[in-house]
């Protein structure tokens, strides 16, 4: 008789240096972060204290009259202190459930795999490998508009679409994807998509949900510094701060559909080698490129932050973290 075998999963294998998020968090982002959640459910808990001492009055204030409107009715309070714990659950369904079941639709057929995608899959396990953590799943959508996000989960998920694909470089996407893996190490995607999906949401939807439509305002801030957070992660997978400025600024120019800039045009432009001082073509390239960042400060600020952040104390302490958990894994 055959003997069964037992199947133990292999745990991941840590490496012995590895990159924390305090390593690469923009300061600032946790405490806003903590201010917004924090404040609105605060917010909530003094209004039904309120509303216990003033208007129910049992059993906190007994000088209550029995004939007041609210006198007794104790399940008000509750309502006012669990609404924004509700609308915060039904609110991560509602922006998640869309999202999930376009995956589930797409099947192995969108799924990252060897078989499919083998660089894509090669790029996911080396960074995961490097970053110490678990592989998420990815998927790539067959959509003309570029774009890639993360999800949340057991591992995460990354998306991204064929647009993006063809808009960037193999080394360019594999940027984009350590940015992504920057966001899931951070634990940002379930905040970042709740937010992000009641900021565009129908008046209707962001007035039932008023408690989290408010958070959302509060972390718009929160939002802007994750993503200077995940270009950190970027720039320390790879060292290139200009690579990762050419990979965001290509991103932008193909998402804006007002833009008119070529793709000739912004490979010339992002050529270091033009001379503008004799090149009249760069000249009248370096004129659009201008404008179109005037249009775009929050790319403009990012595209600086990028460039001071290795300059930094901060940033050469974490770079000479993540080179020596390269040779470490090399």
């Amino acid at each position: 008789m055959a003997r069964r075998v037992s199947r133990k999963k292999l745990k991941r294998k840590k490496p012995e240096i590895e990159l924390t998020v305090e390593d690469y968090r923009v300061l600032g982002e946790k405490r806003i972060y903590w201010e917004g959640v924090g404040g609105l459910f605060g917010l909530f808990a003094i209004a039904a204290y309120n509303i216990q001492w003033f208007m129910v009055g049992v059993p906190l204030h007994q000088n209550i009259q029995p004939d007041a409107p609210l006198y007794g009715k104790w399940w008000i309070t509750l309502i006012v202190l669990v609404l924004p714990l509700v609308t915060w659950l039904i609110a991560n369904f509602v922006a998640l459930k869309g999202r999930n079941q376009r995956l589930k639709e797409e099947g192995l057929n969108a799924r990252v795999l060897n078989k499919n995608y083998p660089r894509l899959k090669a790029i996911l396990a080396e960074q995961s490998k490097l970053l110490g953590m678990d592989e998420p799943e990815m998927y790539v959508l067959n959509e003309d508009t570029p774009y890639m996000y993360s999800l949340p989960g057991k591992t995460g998920k990354i998306v991204t679409t064929a647009a993006m694909l063809d808009a960037l470089s193999d080394e360019e996407l594999a940027l984009m994807m350590s940015r992504e893996m920057g966001h899931i190490k951070a634990h940002h995607p379930r905040m970042m998509i709740v937010a992000g999906f009641l900021l565009r949401a129908n008046p209707a939807i962001k007035a039932l949900l008023f408690p989290i439509t408010a958070m959302s305002l509060f972390l718009r801030g929160w939002m802007d510094l994750a993503e200077a957070t995940a270009d950190r992660m970027a720039l320390l997978m790879s060292g290139r701060p200009a690579m990762i400025n050419a990979a965001l600024v290509k991103l932008q120019v193909a998402m804006d559909k007002e833009a008119e800039i070529t793709k000739e045009e912004l490979a010339a432009y992002l050529d270091t080698g033009s001379d503008m001082a004799t090149d009249a073509g760069q000249i009248e390239r370096h004129f659009k490129m201008g404008e179109f960042l005037s249009k775009h400060p929050s790319l403009k600020e990012r595209i600086e932050e990028i460039r001071e952040y290795l300059t930094t104390e901060e940033g050469q302490q974490a770079m000479e973290k993540m080179t020596e958990a390269k040779q470490k894994l090399a």
